[in-house]
Order: structure tokens, then sequence, then C-alpha cells
């Protein structure tokens, strides 16, 4: 059942390992949906396998507005601030080690000639994360969603920190409606080519699949009536029905409404992270807790670097590494080895250096009044 509805409900930030689950299942998507739209029988397989990949690259981009929002709401709420350097330096200890690590890999597949799509100058647009602006390689085609979230994030806090506090959220949901508008606008006019990608890597036409996500946790946080509507919302719907409707939107959607494709895909994963916060006994929440999505959200960020390594069919040959399983268990095992060799050391560094108490993984998590705390769970990691 859902949490009854308290008045003096407030949220502080908690560890919740439904959201390391959601990661899980947003990276899941995105390898398997990669892997068989290269290599599916057919044009109609292909077209649901990258369709499958983008629905798990909109997973990532809701959940990261959601945590990082919170991280910050949680901040500013307590110390009517925001430090920057704490929130930069977060960022730059949790994904740069791995982006180099990932990208030194490249570095010398290039040199032996394993690799031959990856130019110096590519390699200076991951780094600076502009591969939503430019570049062509396939190799680092993936960088352009990682790019997008920083831009995002080199903006937000600061933006953030401008905004009437109570009001971010109304402030937040009018920038998420320009955006869905002129997005369509611009599809319906053909002001760019729809099959050159603009309109879906582009930061000023896909801001709003972050920023739908800092909505939802403005939505909670900051408003108690906000909170019990929501709470209301879900006790009146259904998690399950709306990962479904995620599915089938991707499936069919683009083909009915090229101009709403991206922003229904939007609402609908909107209200899944909805449930997966506030409904902790829903079916979609206890299948995000499992131990096995749990670890893949907490080895995805190395996953998604690494899976596009082993995805061309073309090129040189990689012999059976391109092939079933191992293109699987290849990425998988580096990974895993990323993750605990460097990762989490990483992580306890981070934390020391940025401030935070010790805790790696905190997360916004919804704390009641004394008579209904034993009800309420913990967090994750702010970085998809």
């Amino acid at each position: 059942m859902v949490r009854p509805v308290l008045s003096d409900q407030v949220f502080r930030f908690r560890h919740m390992a439904e959201l390391d689950g959601f990661r899980g299942i947003a990276v899941l998507f995105v390898i398997i949906g990669r892997y068989w739209e290269f290599r599916a029988p057919s044009a109609q397989l292909r077209f649901l396998a990258q369709h499958t990949a983008q629905l798990g690259v909109l997973l990532f981009f809701v959940l990261s507005g959601f945590l990082i929002t919170g991280l910050l709401y949680r901040e500013r709420s307590q110390t009517g601030s925001i430090i920057f350097k704490r929130c930069y330096i977060r960022r730059a200890l949790r994904l740069l080690p791995p982006s180099v690590l990932f990208l030194s890999a490249v570095l010398v597949l290039v040199r032996v000639g394993l690799v031959v799509d990856v130019t110096k100058t590519e390699f200076a647009i991951a780094l600076l994360y502009l591969r939503n602006i430019f570049g062509h390689s396939l190799t680092l085609g993936h960088f352009w969603s990682l790019a997008l979230e920083e831009q995002f994030y080199l903006l937000w806090p600061i933006t953030f920190l401008l905004l009437p506090i109570k009001q971010a959220a109304k402030f937040v949901a009018y920038v998420c409606l320009a955006f869905m508008a002129w997005r369509g606008v611009a599809i319906a006019l053909a002001l760019f080519s729809y099959e050159h990608g603009v309109y879906y890597v582009r930061p000023y036409f896909r801001f709003d699949s972050i920023l739908i996500g800092a909505f939802v946790v403005l939505l909670i946080s900051s408003s108690k009536s906000g909170f019990a509507k929501m709470q209301r919302f879900v006790r009146s719907t259904s998690g399950t029905l709306f990962f479904v409707a995620a599915c089938a939107w991707y499936a069919l959607g683009e083909r009915w409404s090229r101009e709403l494709h991206i922003t229904v895909a939007e609402i609908i994963v909107a209200c899944l992270i909805l449930h997966v916060a506030l409904d902790n006994a829903g079916l979609m929440s206890r299948l995000f807790r499992t131990s096995f999505l749990g670890y893949v959200g907490k080895i995805s960020y190395s996953l998604y670097l690494w899976q596009d390594l082993f995805i061309p069919v073309d090129g040189p040959s990689w012999g059976a590494a391109r092939k079933l399983p191992w293109a699987f268990v290849i990425p998988v095992a580096i990974s895993v080895l990323s993750y605990h060799l460097m990762e989490k050391p990483i992580l306890r560094i981070k934390d020391r250096v940025a401030g935070e108490a010790s805790r790696p993984d905190p997360v916004l998590r919804p704390e009641a009044s004394s008579v209904d705390k034993s009800a309420l769970v913990a967090g994750t990691s702010e970085t998809p």
C-alpha cells in the first residue's frame, strides 16, 4: 500500500534502493537495444531495438534530473545556499576517472588498428562533453548523452539557486512546457532534418528530458499540498501501467506523432519515477529493489561507457568479442572491475573532498512525522 498522506510530512534525503534498480533497467535497455539495433534480422526488429535503447536513455535523463535536483534542494533548504565547489567536485570525481579510463583504452585500440573511426578531435570533443553537437564516430557516439547531462549540470546549480525556492517547481514546469512546445513546432515546421537526430541530442531540444525529473522532485519536496496530491495520484494509478505504457509508446509513438514522441514519453516516465519514489510497496518498486537490478545499477555508468565498443558490425574484425555471449560478458566484466577497483574508492574520496556525509549515495526520500517514520526507506547516487 501507498503510505497515508500526513499534513506535516517533510522531505529529507535517504538511501532508496529502488533507484539503483531504476538505473539498472535503464542500462539493460540501452545495451540490449544497441546490440540488436545493428544485428536484428529485420528492419522492424531493428527499429524496436533502437527505440528500446532510446527508452533506456530517457530513463537515465529523468532519473538524473530527479536526483541532482533533490540533492540541490536538500542543500539549499538546509543551508540557504549551494556550495558550487562541492557540486562540481562531486561531478568531476564521479565521471572523469571512468571516462578517462575508457578513452585511454580506445586510444590504445586506435593505435593497434582495432578502432578506426576516432580522430584526435573526437577525443577532445568527448572530453569536453560536446559530443551532442560535434563528432561522427560510432565508437564515441554514446558520449552524446553524457554531454547533454554535463551541459545541464553546468547550468542547473546556478540557475536553481537564483530561483525562489517555493516557486521553483512552477518555474521548471513552465520551462518544460516551453521546451516541449518548441520541439514540437520545430519538428512540424521541419526547421532541421529529423533524420539527422538534431531534435534528439541537442540541448536546446532535450533539456526538458532532465528537467521533468527536476520538476517531479521539486513538486513533492517543496509543497505539502503538491506532495499530498501526488500521493493521491499514486494511490489511484499503477506504476506497472506506466512502465508498460513507456515501452508501448516507444514502440509505436514516433510513427503516430514525431512532434509528440519525446514529450509523451517524458510525461510517462515522470509518472513512473513518481510511483517508484512514493509507493515502496508497488510492483515496480519491488522489481527495482531486486539485488540483480540494484547491482547492475551500481555498475551502470561504466557499463554504459564500455558497451558501445562491442556493437559495430563493420570495420576491423574483433572475432568472437563482438558476438554473443562475449559482446555482453566482456563489458560487464570490465564494468565490475572498474566499479570495485576504481569507482568505489573514488566515491569515498569524493565524499571527503566534497564535504559530504560518509554514506556515498544520498538521495531523496520522504520522511514523515514521528508517527510514520518507520514506514519510510532510503536512495542512490545522483550520477547515472
